[in-house]
């Protein structure tokens, strides 16, 4: 069954008022492994506002991270859920980073920013992720979040890609069992998107976008995009969050 993805990314209000660009960026793709299966990769990642070049960092960590996670993919789709390889995703994303940095005369701090990524096969799926944002998951009976965001050691901090020791702040995990529906978000939409009282994902949010999506064919998903756009800079998402803010859904599911 083919998946049904739909994603947008929408600069905050305490953005828009000091003419900074959205610092956010997503990247969705679908690729074959060489096990013949087709691998759906979502990625999301949020640039920290401290950081000069935040906008570029987030673009760059998950263009690399598509780049690494297509040649595992392609090489030895069995080892996309060993510690290593998911490791070698955010090595990978690093060195890129550090050289771009080298290269302005910069610092990898000075392009900052988290990461959070999907890669979901026919039945079985890997989910990493360093800093805040989350990713919700459902199959097609319970749904769930994958990792609860994460804090940084100090309130209103969180960990980066970037940090020295990103590798060990790293959360991933490999599960097997078919995933149905899977939803990534930047920490712009936590309090919208999440219940922190119950440590679960917060259902009437998710419903009406799921429903509409799981009724489309994956060709009238573009459609979706100026829509979802629209959601996410309305009063009712703004009046909560002045913050950037990314959704990434996806289903293959019908109604």
């Amino acid at each position: 069954m083919m998946w049904k993805v739909v994603s947008a990314s929408a600069v905050g209000t305490s953005h828009t008022s000091n003419g900074a660009a959205c610092q956010d960026t997503c990247f969705v793709d679908v690729m074959e492994g060489n096990d013949c299966q087709k691998y759906l990769v979502c990625l999301v990642s949020d640039g920290a506002g401290s950081a000069v070049f935040a906008e570029e960092g987030s673009d760059l960590a998950c263009s690399t991270a598509m780049e690494s996670i297509e040649v595992s993919v392609r090489d030895d789709a069995t080892c996309l859920g060993l510690e290593a390889t998911v490791s070698k995703w955010v090595t990978d994303v690093q060195a890129a980073i550090s050289a771009v940095a080298v290269s302005r005369g910069a610092t990898p701090r000075d392009f900052a920013c988290t990461l959070l990524g999907a890669v979901i096969g026919e039945d079985i799926a890997t989910f990493f992720q360093i800093g805040d944002g989350a990713i919700v998951v459902s199959n097609g009976e319970v749904q769930g979040v994958v990792f609860w965001p994460e804090a940084g050691p100090y309130a209103n901090m969180t960990h980066f890609v970037t940090d020295a020791d990103a590798c060990s702040s790293l959360q991933s995990i490999s599960v097997t069992g078919q995933m149905k529906e899977l939803a990534l978000f930047s920490d712009g939409l936590q309090r919208l998107a999440l219940s922190f009282e119950t440590k679960l994902p917060h259902h009437p949010f998710f419903e009406p976008m799921f429903r509409v999506l799981r009724t489309r064919t994956p060709d009238e998903c573009d459609g979706l995009s100026s829509q979802l756009i629209q959601f996410l800079c309305s009063p009712q998402v703004n009046e909560r969050t002045d913050d950037d803010k990314t959704l990434v859904l996806a289903t293959r599911q019908t109604e």
